[in-house]
C-alpha cells in the first residue's frame, strides 16, 4: 500500500488585478474576506464567485457591485 500525499491548496482572493493573500485558512472563505473590510471598505458588500484551481492555489473571485450615484 502507498501513501497517499494531501495537498491543501493556498486559498487567494482576486479583486479585478489585485490578489488578497488567506488572512486566516481557518475561517470560511466569506468570513476571511471580511477581514480585508478595514482596507477596502466596499468589501462589505461584496460577493465571491465560484472558486478555481489554478495550480496549487485555489482563486476565489471577489464580485463588488457598482457605485451608483444620485444625479
Amino acid at each position: 500500500m502507498t501513501d497517499a500525499i494531501v495537498i491543501r491548496p493556498t486559498r487567494v482572493f482576486k479583486m479585478g488585478a489585485i490578489r488578497l493573500a488567506d488572512p486566516d485558512p481557518t475561517l470560511a472563505p466569506a468570513e476571511a474576506v471580511k477581514l480585508y473590510e478595514k482596507a477596502y471598505p466596499h468589501l462589505a458588500h461584496a460577493e465571491l464567485g465560484d472558486p478555481q484551481l489554478i495550480g496549487e492555489e485555489l482563486h476565489f473571485p471577489i464580485k463588488t457591485h457598482d457605485v451608483k450615484t444620485k444625479g
